[in-house]
């Protein structure tokens, strides 16, 4: 009995762990410094960088009958800045990648309820988040380049209101999953 509590008890220290190293994306939460607590690059070229990602899960009742719940999550533990770079504008500029991966949860989420599945339902799901990870990179990639990892003060007000703009079209509520 012992031996079984006390693996209970690492698992549920684990699990805690980790979820704190990971923050869900929830409208009128944004990040704070202390977010990034991930190890510094001190040899990167860049103040800041930010881990967001979206994620996934469903559940199957027939070709016809999926739930989806799809997120975005931003990584505390790789996530990083340099301290002396820290300001309001560096913040904001990585406040809009995890706003993107949030964008791109929402579309992922469209594309998976309105597509008609198969019964190779689930190859045409992954292809289907492949196509949506691919655009997603493409537009962080773009994102940065326009704004010059947010040099670029014009571009980088551009883009923090399109995004926002977006984001309150879709009335984003991506907090689904407590994961």
């Amino acid at each position: 009995m012992k031996a079984f509590l006390f693996v209970v008890i690492i698992c549920t220290v684990l699990t805690q762990s980790k979820a704190q190293e990971t923050i869900t994306w929830t409208a009128g939460q944004p990040l704070q410094w202390c977010d990034f607590a991930g190890p510094v690059k001190d040899t990167s070229r860049f103040d800041a960088e930010s881990f967001a990602e979206v994620r996934y899960s469903y559940k199957f009742n027939s070709t016809t009958d999926f739930s989806f719940d799809v997120y975005a999550k931003f990584d505390k533990s790789i996530s990083w800045c340099k301290k002396q770079y820290q300001s309001e504008a560096l913040l904001k500029h990585e406040q809009v990648h995890f706003d993107i991966a949030a964008l791109y949860a929402q579309k992922l989420k469209e594309a998976f309820e309105n597509f008609s599945y198969s019964n190779d339902f689930k190859n045409e799901i992954v292809q289907i988040f492949n196509q949506k990870k691919t655009e997603y990179h493409l537009m962080q990639q773009l994102y940065d380049d326009e704004t010059n990892h947010s040099l670029n003060i014009l571009y980088q007000k551009d883009w923090e209101k399109a995004i926002a703009e977006q984001l309150s079209k879709k009335d984003v509520q991506l907090n689904l999953a407590k994961k």
